[in-house]
């Protein structure tokens, strides 16, 4: 029969230590993981919130212009309305003579 080689024990304090250490390095790294995906999500909801201003902002803008553009509408019916009156007059004035 062969002889086994005897191993030395290793001290269970030095064990439970780098069990231990390594534990908390690998805490630590997901710590560190979770963070960056928190930041990620903070970063985009601002993002989000930026784009949502700018639709909003995009929103009045567009009701502006659309309060503009039936303006112009009326100025320019209430305008072809005078022109074809003053034209009408001349006609009639132009047969008159």
């Amino acid at each position: 029969m062969k002889k086994k080689k005897e191993q030395p024990q290793s001290n269970p304090v030095v064990n439970g230590l780098v069990n231990t250490f390594f534990d908390i390095v690998k805490h630590f790294v997901k710590d560190y993981e979770n963070m960056r995906k928190v930041r990620k999500i903070d970063k985009f909801k601002e993002e989000f919130s930026n784009l949502e201003h700018m639709l909003l902002r995009l929103e009045k803008k567009l009701d502006n212009n659309h309060h503009q553009i039936e303006d112009l509408k009326s100025r320019l019916l209430w305008g072809n309305v005078i022109i074809v009156v003053l034209i009408l007059i001349n006609i009639f004035y132009l047969l008159n003579i």
